[in-house]
C-alpha cells in the first residue's frame, strides 16, 4: 500500500508539473520548473494562484471529472487552470477572499475540458488551452460588472525591472531544452517581429509589443514545429503560417470596436494555430495530428535512406473501392463446398471449372468497375516519392496499377486476364461466358486455360514469390495495409523482414493473425485515410 501511494504521489508530483510546462508547450517536469520561476521573476502571486489551480485539478481531475489516467499523467488536464492561476495572479494577491473565487472559476475551467476537448477532436484539431481561455474571459467580466480591477498587480516582485529579462531568458532555456531547432526559430522569428514592430513606431517592450512577440509569435512557431507536426518539413512550413496568422488576428484585434473590452490573451495565437493546422493538413488533420501515424510516417522518412519501405498490402485496402475480400467466400454460390472451387477440383471437373469461372467473373464485373480509393492513390504518391520501394498485394483486382503505383507484384495473380496451366500463356478472358458450355482451353497448345488468380490450394508462382521475397530481404521498413496475415505466404513475408531487424507498421480495421512485437507500430483506422494523412505529412 506503501508502495502504490508513494507511486501515486510522485506521478501527481510530475503531472502537477507538466501543466506548468504545458502552458510554454512543454512537456517534461524540468520545463515545469523552470517555466515557473519564469512566472515567479515577474508575477510571484501569479506562481501562487497557478499552483493553487493546478493542485484542485491534479486532486479532482481523474475522481471529478473523468480524465483518462494518461491525460491525468500527463499534466493535460491541468494546464488550462494554470493559464487561468496566472491570469488570476493580481486578484489573488488581494486576500484569502479570493481563493474561494478562484477555486469556483478553476472548478469551471476543468467542467469545460471535457466538452470542448471532445468538439474539438471531432473537428480534427487540438483545444489547446481554450476552456482556461474562455475562464479568464469570463472571471475578467465578471469583475468588471462588480466594478473591480481583474489586473491589479499587488506589490512583491523580488526582482524588479530585471524581471521579465530574466524570465524571458528562464523560458529561453526551456524551449532550447526542448528543440534547439524550433527554439532558435522561434527567437528569430521572434527578433524580425519586435524590428518590424519598431518600424512602424512600436513599442517592442510594451505590454502590447511583448504580447505580439513573446506570446503570440513565438510559441506560434514553437508549437507548430517542436510539438504538433515535429520532425517534418510541413511542420516548419505551418509554424511560419500560425506565427503570421496569429500576428495578423492580434493586430486586427486591437483595433476592432466590438473586442476592445475582450483583451487578446492568447486568443490571436489559439486562431493561428488552427487556421494553420486547417491550411496545410486540410480534411486529413485527424490522422496527420495521430501520435501513431506520424510516427509511422517518420518509420517510412527513416527508411528512405536504408533501402526504403515495401508495402505489403490485403483486402482491406480496397474495401473502400467496393470489393469484398476475395478470399471470404463472396464470389461463391450458395450451398456450394468451398472444396468445389479449389485448384484440385479444377483440375479434376468440368462442373469444378465452371463453378469457379462463374465466381472469377463476378469478381471481374465488380473489379472493372471499381477505382482506387485514397488508400491506393496515396501509396503511389509514396513510390513516387520515394519512399515506397514496392508494393506485393495479396489483392488481385489491378487498383494499385490504376492508381499509379509502378512496382507492384501481384502474389495472388490478377483477375483481368486468364492462364494456360500447360504453356503458361496469358489471354483475354472468353467472351459470352464460354465457360458454361465447356472448359476454355488455350489457342496455343490446346492445355486448360484457368483465371490467373491462385484458387485455394493452389502455389503462388515462383518467379512471383522470388521477387517477393527478395523485396523483404532487402527493404528498410515493412508496411502491412489491410491484411490480417493470416495467409501463410504474406506472414512468411513478414518474417522474412522481422528477421533483419526492420522496423514494421501494421495498418489494420482487423486483428491480425501474428504477434505484435516491441517497436511495432499498429494503427486501428481505414487505409483509405491514415495513407493520405502519411503521405500529407511526407509531403508526397
Amino acid at each position: 500500500m506503501a508502495i502504490v501511494t508513494k507511486r501515486l504521489l510522485q506521478d501527481a508530483g510530475q503531472a502537477w508539473l507538466k501543466g506548468f510546462a504545458h502552458v510554454a508547450f512543454l512537456d517534461r517536469p524540468v520545463h515545469g520548473v523552470l517555466v515557473i520561476v519564469a512566472i515567479a521573476a515577474v508575477a510571484p502571486w501569479s506562481v501562487a494562484a497557478a499552483a493553487f489551480c493546478a493542485t484542485l485539478a491534479i486532486v479532482l481531475g481523474r475522481v471529478v471529472f473523468s480524465q483518462s489516467e494518461w491525460e491525468w499523467k500527463e499534466g493535460l488536464g491541468a494546464y488550462d487552470c494554470v493559464l487561468l492561476g496566472i491570469a488570476w495572479g493580481g486578484a489573488f494577491g488581494q486576500g484569502p477572499h479570493m481563493a474561494f473565487l478562484l477555486s469556483v472559476a478553476a472548478l469551471g475551467c476543468l467542467a469545460m475540458r471535457g466538452p470542448i476537448a471532445a468538439r474539438f477532436n471531432g473537428l480534427g484539431l487540438p483545444s489547446l488551452a481554450l476552456p482556461g481561455l474562455v475562464s479568464i474571459w469570463l472571471s475578467i467580466g465578471v469583475f468588471a460588472a462588480l466594478g473591480a480591477d481583474f489586473w491589479l498587480v499587488p506589490p512583491g516582485n523580488p526582482f524588479g525591472p530585471s524581471g521579465p529579462a530574466i524570465a524571458i531568458i528562464v523560458v529561453a532555456l526551456a524551449l532550447f531544452l526542448k528543440d534547439v531547432r524550433a527554439a532558435a526559430a522561434a527567437a528569430l522569428t521572434a527578433a524580425l517581429t519586435a524590428v518590424v514592430h519598431v518600424l512602424v513606431g512600436g513599442d517592442p517592450l510594451s505590454i502590447r509589443g511583448a504580447g505580439l512577440w513573446a506570446f503570440t509569435v513565438v510559441p506560434a512557431m514553437f508549437a507548430l514545429s517542436a510539438v504538433f507536426l515535429k520532425g517534418f518539413r510541413l511542420g516548419w512550413k505551418a509554424g511560419a503560417m500560425a506565427a503570421l496568422l496569429s500576428a495578423a488576428i492580434w493586430l486586427l484585434w486591437l483595433r476592432l470596436p466590438l473586442l476592445e473590452d475582450v483583451p487578446p490573451l492568447m486568443g490571436p495565437l489559439f486562431l493561428g494555430i488552427w487556421g494553420a493546422l486547417i491550411l496545410t493538413l486540410g480534411q486529413d488533420r485527424r490522422l496527420c495530428l495521430d501520435p501513431g501515424v506520424q510516427h509511422a510516417a517518420r518509420v517510412l522518412a527513416e527508411a528512405r535512406g536504408t533501402g526504403t519501405t515495401l508495402a505489403l498490402t490485403g483486402a482491406g485496402i480496397s474495401t473502400a473501392s467496393g470489393i469484398p475480400d476475395y478470399t471470404e467466400g463472396h464470389w461463391l454460390s450458395p450451398g456450394i463446398p468451398v472444396s468445389s472451387y479449389s485448384y484440385g477440383a479444377f483440375l479434376a471437373d468440368a462442373e469444378s471449372r465452371a463453378l469457379y469461372w462463374d465466381a472469377c467473373a463476378r469478381f471481374r464485373d465488380v473489379a472493372v468497375s471499381a477505382k482506387p480509393n485514397g488508400g491506393h492513390i496515396a501509396l503511389a504518391g509514396l513510390e513516387e516519392a520515394g519512399y515506397i520501394l514496392a508494393t506485393i498485394t495479396q489483392n488481385v483486382d489491378g487498383l494499385h496499377q490504376t492508381a499509379g503505383s509502378q512496382q507492384v507484384g501481384e502474389l495472388h495473380g490478377t483477375i483481368f486476364s486468364v492462364r494456360c496451366l500447360a504453356c503458361d500463356h496469358i489471354e483475354e478472358w472468353p467472351a459470352d461466358a464460354f465457360w458454361k458450355y465447356a472448359s476454355p482451353c488455350c489457342r496455343l497448345c490446346g492445355g486448360l486455360l484457368k483465371p490467373a488468380v491462385i484458387a485455394f490450394g493452389e502455389s503462388i508462382r515462383l518467379a512471383t514469390w522470388h521477387d517477393a521475397a527478395e523485396k523483404a530481404g532487402q527493404c528498410g521498413a515493412l508496411l502491412v495495409v489491410g491484411s490480417q496475415l493470416a495467409v501463410s505466404s504474406a506472414s512468411a513475408l513478414l518474417a522474412a523482414a522481422r528477421a533483419r531487424g526492420v522496423p514494421c507498421v501494421f495498418v489494420t480495421l482487423g486483428p491480425l493473425a501474428v504477434p505484435i512485437f516491441p517497436g511495432d507500430t499498429v494503427i486501428n483506422s481505414a487505409a483509405e485515410s491514415v495513407l493520405p494523412a502519411m503521405a500529407r505529412l511526407l509531403e508526397a
